[in-house]
């Protein structure tokens, strides 16, 4: 039976006692079914679903058993997974941060407290980052340097620092980084005060204008200087029926060159605003005339495609609603809300500056550490029990996956970018990377007011601790209603209900990709030059474990500090070497073809990448090798590091197009080639 590649992510090695020397086992972890691309609980635990390979183990007589049990490292709780045997067994569902499997020989069936002699045992990958694995780092720690408000001023005035987060230690040398390149901040003391989103219904043939201009944005009681279009964070929601096509003006008068970029809508390459492939940039006081088609329905969105970096973060970001008018897309709710995450960062002395000439933290992306939807700190919505109530959620954060939930209630997820769900699931939160949208029904069945939370599990890379954050972003108040029994349109147990038939049979006409070899395969990885010791030390010791996804800036003064004057992140195809720009696809036009992209685990600094390709769709058919059983038709898939996904694309729409990451620091670090489609 083969073993565990070294260093897994998502496999563990079972260990045989002396007595059971000749058996064999191995648990893959594998990623249980979901409508997103990394598979957390509420609380933000990593979910995995164990595959168990067992053989060489001697034969029991009854009422003997093996059994399988899992706990987390302090033993509390023990769980049985379930009896066991020589084979191939599917054990169900864990989530824990750090645990231990372990089997043990049962004198009696059916045992619920582990009572038997110990026959294998196995640690989760994760637990490789206990701190006695990592002692040569109690040398540099220095606790005092986490402070008591999450902020460390190091006194310097051409560079201000991040925040350092309150539950993380940080290391005395660490404090002596800083980017190689001048700061940047926009200074607009006479700058408007940004408004609130306002809707723009449009019809076929409108014209309208977006300008890009500076702005004041509170938060907090605190005045920064950012972007808006229109005057507005985020700026105007553009609603629009299928099929219309609107002329848009674009004014330029941000500090920067710009574009705008129709992010998932298969329209004319010639106004998908990518400077260098499509169009010139728009530099400050200039303008661009885009025509601006919706073929599909969904939710979408608008923002800059040069220094995105800094101009999307600065609140250069806008919804395109697309409404199918005969509800073939979805069928109606009560009441809609749009809501736009979002996070920003604000260290001691205002917001944190950007690279002027280099971007910086580009290791890990620029986590804010203040949470915003819609760009306000908490939103406060209203509906009436019995509501069906609906969800539009884009993620524009630079690079933070959030874990959205509504405290109290389950949410059926209906669409994501580009369709419908070919079954509508029930889920606990949405894990939603930068770049994606979902769509989301809540059925109010209770009146009372519930929070609308993010709750994650972050790492503590120096200790390998992990844990707990909880953001209250927004409140739901659900009134009582005037009827006595409210009329809920569905259950979580009418399966049949949740079933879109038309989007199965449309999806299953590519079923017989499933088992066909790729036609194109690239790796994502990292390539650094002339880090720091100090930096290049803890990167190398980061590489017993990986999480998933990093969903916390938990590595604030090495991400900070790291600029793409040193750093490359890197798409390579390894049949020719090749590496971002340098590659050369070209498909034929109405062709489908597989491509297989590896998140490597050998990486220097392995990390979740929202991949997004302009103009097409696409389906994840696998991940990790494993198929989907519910798919959707998608412009950007989140990966989680060491893991393999497989995407059908269907090149439908001519032109020359990129395929990217959507941490824009990465995309800013060269992560994205160009294909053509002819």
């Amino acid at each position: 039976m083969p073993a565990c590649p070294p260093l897994s992510l998502y496999c563990i090695n079972l260990i045989p006692t002396e007595t059971y020397y000749g058996a064999t086992a191995h648990v893959e972890l594998a990623r249980p079914e979901s409508a997103f691309g990394v598979v957390v609980s509420r609380d933000g635990l990593q979910r995995y679903q164990l595959v168990l390979d067992v053989a060489g183990l001697p034969d029991l007589p009854e009422p003997q058993e093996y059994v399988l049990w899992v706990m987390p490292l302090d033993l509390d709780p023990v769980i049985r997974l379930g009896s066991i045997g020589n084979g191939h067994f599917d054990m169900g569902e864990v989530a824990f941060n750090k645990f231990m499997l372990l089997v043990s020989l049962e004198s009696e069936r059916g045992n619920v407290e582990r009572k038997g002699s110990l026959v294998l045992r196995g640690r989760s990958p994760s637990s490789r980052l206990e701190p006695h694995d990592m002692f040569q780092v109690s040398a540099f720690v220095d606790p005092g340097a986490a402070m008591e408000e999450g902020h460390h001023d190091h006194g310097s005035t051409a560079w201000p620092p991040p925040a350092m987060h309150p539950a993380i230690t940080m290391m005395d040398a660490m404090m002596t980084l800083s980017p190689d390149t001048d700061p940047w901040l926009p200074e607009h003391s006479d700058a408007p005060l940004a408004m609130p989103r306002q809707v723009m219904r449009l019809a076929d043939g409108d014209s309208i204008t977006l300008h890009a201009h500076p702005v004041k944005k509170v938060i907090n009681g605190r005045s920064f200087s950012m972007l808006g279009y229109n005057g507005q964070i985020p700026g105007p929601l553009l609603d629009v029926d299928r099929n219309t096509t609107i002329t848009v003006t674009f004014r330029n008068d941000a500090p920067f060159a710009s574009s705008i970029h129709w992010h998932g809508l298969r329209q004319d390459n010639a106004f998908d605003g990518v400077p260098g492939i499509t169009q010139d940039p728009v530099l400050p006081g200039e303008s661009f005339t885009y025509k601006v088609h919706f073929p599909d329905a969904g939710m979408y969105w608008y923002h800059p495609h040069h220094r995105e970096e800094a101009q999307q973060d600065l609140g250069l970001y806008g919804n395109m609603i697309v409404r199918a008018p005969d509800y073939t897309y979805l069928a109606p709710a009560s009441r809609e809300e749009i809501l736009v995450l979002d996070d920003f960062t604000i260290g001691p002395q205002g917001n944190v500056p950007y690279g002027k000439d280099a971007p910086n933290f580009i290791l890990m992306g620029r986590f804010g550490n203040q949470l915003l939807v819609n760009g306000e700190v908490e939103v406060h919505l209203r509906a009436t029990q019995g509501d069906t109530l609906r969800w539009f959620v884009t993620n524009v954060s630079n690079t933070r996956t959030w874990n959205l939930s509504l405290d109290g209630h389950a949410m059926k997820v209906l669409a994501s970018d580009l369709s419908p769900f070919e079954i509508e699931s029930w889920e606990e939160s949405m894990a939603i990377a930068p770049a994606e949208r979902y769509i989301a029904d809540f059925y109010l069945e209770q009146a009372g007011t519930f929070a609308m939370v993010n709750r994650i599990q972050s790492l503590d890379h120096t200790t390998g601790v992990f844990f707990a954050e909880v953001d209250t972003v927004g409140w739901l108040t659900v009134e009582p209603s005037a009827f006595e029994t409210p009329l809920i349109r569905t259950t979580k147990g009418d399966v049949t209900a949740n079933i879109r038939p038309d989007m199965r049979e449309e999806i299953s006409t590519f079923s017989a990709y499933e088992h066909t070899e790729p036609d194109k395969e690239v790796d994502l990885l990292i390539r650094t030059e002339n880090l720091p010791p100090l930096v290049d030390w803890i990167l190398k010791v980061d590489q017993t474990w990986f999480p998933p996804v990093e969903w916390s800036g938990t590595m604030p003064m090495m991400n900070w500090s790291s600029t793409t004057n040193k750093v490359d992140w890197l798409i390579r195809e390894p049949s020719t070497g090749r590496e971002n720009m340098e590659i050369d696809w070209t498909f034929a036009l109405g062709s489908v073809e597989k491509i297989r992209i590896h998140n490597r685990r050998d990486a220097q600094h392995a990390m979740q990448h929202p991949v997004h390709l302009h103009g097409q769709r696409f389906l994840v058919l696998s991940y990790n090798g494993r198929p989907t059983t519910n798919r959707v038709w998608k412009d950007t898939v989140l990966i989680p590091a060491g893991m393999t996904a497989d995407l059908l694309v269907e090149f439908t729409n001519p032109g020359k197009w990129m395929m990217h990451c959507h941490i824009a620091e990465h995309l800013e670090a060269g992560m994205k080639l160009a294909f053509l489609v002819e």
